[in-house]
């Protein structure tokens, strides 16, 4: 599936210019030049590939000795074919911008030969190196849409943090167990070194934002994961008084990133597999972070808040993601003693359709689990300036999409709502679909298409549906 999804996005560049290249000789000049504009506008890419050098160093102020002292980084992929060299990409709205939008992009997580690896598919996004750059433009708009005049970040330049390692942009490790099934031979090491990537891209700041105002961090997905774990060190790098001047605003955006998880998973994975227990920012979270009782993004959020009570933090999800219900599933199989033999039937059709609902007791991988979890976890985090948009369906992200524009959850518009987080204009609130009105508030609406949610009409799964209720139903009736 990775390498079909490649191939088409490719053919997204090549079919208009053979269809350029097929007109007549003898077109009149004025559809000659048509042409070449509407070529030229297709090809045109406002992302500049930057690449960081391959071994460095970094000081971030205000934080613990390692970030202060010259903290080494060794950016690159996770280091399976298309996968190993590591890029991030900048757009520049204006010259000498005030303000910046760091966006982290998603795709998924491994920590296993059983998800790392698959004949169609794997559980990450592993091929970076496959795709033309102007994947960026072609495949995230919503936020990143500067032609859009409804975007309330349409004026900010663009750090874009691609994503090709598969440990919620927070690890540093290489690991030398994985076996990959699929290929001859395996590269000595594979890395999660997603942390490493994103202090590449702190050090490109400090060279070339200094005069910034505003800036927004945000992330869709395992991007949102990794807005959030990396914010204290994106702060520190601001809170640098010597360079950053000018700085007024700062807040977050974390979209389809809820942190329903199984027990264990901060630990075993976060900690031990990705090897990111010495990247948690111990000036905002506490020392031995990972090593602590309760771990859980939940926890960090409200951290978080407590170090930067200014800065204004969003989260986002849609009620019964269904890409998060299945990632939860996921975790949960390969917990346990099932034996692996290839992704794309071991881990389902990916939408959670056939996941079970039930039961409902909080730890065991569910539909309504993931959902009871998410909510939870939003209701609970604390902070005066953190607000959360709970939205009707299982659409997963919202951030990178037009859909953001016309998105309605308790009659409050999702572009609305963001306008508060990321601005002044308006206040910020919470918003929860099953506040709203109607008799299904919470699955009535921003449904994918499929046989089960188009029969009935609403956000639904196999067993739901089989009992003829949508999820609400099911995971938060009586």
């Amino acid at each position: 599936m990775k390498r079909m999804w490649a191939k088409n996005l490719s053919l997204l560049f090549i079919v208009p210019m053979l269809f350029f290249v097929g007109c007549k000789k003898d077109e009149p000049d004025n559809t000659k030049a048509l042409t070449g504009a509407v070529l030229a506008e297709v090809l045109y890419n406002p992302y500049e590939r930057i690449t960081p050098p391959e071994n460095d160093t970094i000081s971030i102020p205000n934080t613990n000795t390692s970030y202060q002292n010259n903290r080494p980084y060794s950016p690159k992929c996770f280091g399976n074919a298309g996968n190993t060299k590591f890029y991030f990409f900048r757009k520049t709205v204006s010259a000498n911008n005030k303000k910046l939008l760091i966006n982290f992009m998603g795709g998924g997580a491994c920590w296993s030969n059983d998800n790392c690896f698959g004949k169609n598919t794997t559980t990450f996004f592993n091929f970076l190196n496959d795709v033309p750059d102007l994947f960026v433009k072609v495949a995230f708009q919503g936020i990143l849409d500067a032609g859009n005049s409804s975007n309330p970040l349409k004026d900010y330049d663009v750090l874009f943090i691609p994503y090709c390692t598969g440990d919620l942009h927070i690890g540093s490790s290489d690991v030398a167990t994985y076996d990959d099934p699929y290929v001859a031979s395996d590269p000595p090491v594979y890395s999660h070194r997603g942390h490493d990537n994103v202090l590449s891209v702190l050090k490109y700041i400090q060279s070339n934002y200094t005069q910034v105002t505003d800036v927004v961090v945000a992330g869709q997905s395992a991007g949102g994961y990794g807005a959030v774990l990396n914010y204290p060190h994106i702060r520190q790098v601001f809170s640098d008084g010597t360079k950053f001047t000018s700085l007024t605003k700062m807040s977050l955006v974390a979209d389809a990133s809820n942190g329903a998880v199984i027990n264990g998973f901060f630990t075993s994975i976060v900690r031990d597999k990705w090897g990111s227990a010495q990247n948690m920012p111990d000036w905002a979270v506490g020392s031995s972070y990972l090593n602590g009782s309760s771990p859980s993004i939940q926890d960090y959020i409200s951290k978080i808040t407590v170090k930067y009570p200014d800065d204004v933090i969003g989260q986002y999800t849609a009620a019964f993601d269904s890409t998060q219900r299945w990632f939860f599933n996921v975790m949960g199989i390969i917990a346990g003693p099932t034996s692996y033999s290839d992704s794309s039937s071991y881990f389902g059709p990916g939408d959670a359709r056939d996941v079970p609902d039930l039961p409902k007791d909080v730890s065991t991988p569910s539909n309504c689990n993931w959902a009871i979890n998410a909510n939870n976890a939003m209701l609970n985090t604390t902070g005066s300036n953190y607000y959360y948009y709970r939205a009707p369906g299982d659409i997963h992200t919202i951030t990178t999409s037009d859909t953001m524009y016309g998105l309605v959850s308790n009659g409050v518009n999702f572009n609305t709502w963001l306008k508060s987080i990321v601005s002044n204009v308006g206040s910020p609130a919470i918003v929860d679909c099953s506040a709203g009105s109607g008799s299904h508030p919470c699955t009535d609406k921003n449904f994918g298409s499929n046989s089960l949610n188009d029969a009935l009409g609403r956000a639904t799964s196999q067993d739901s549906f089989d009992n003829n209720k949508d999820l609400y139903e099911t995971c938060f009736g009586p």
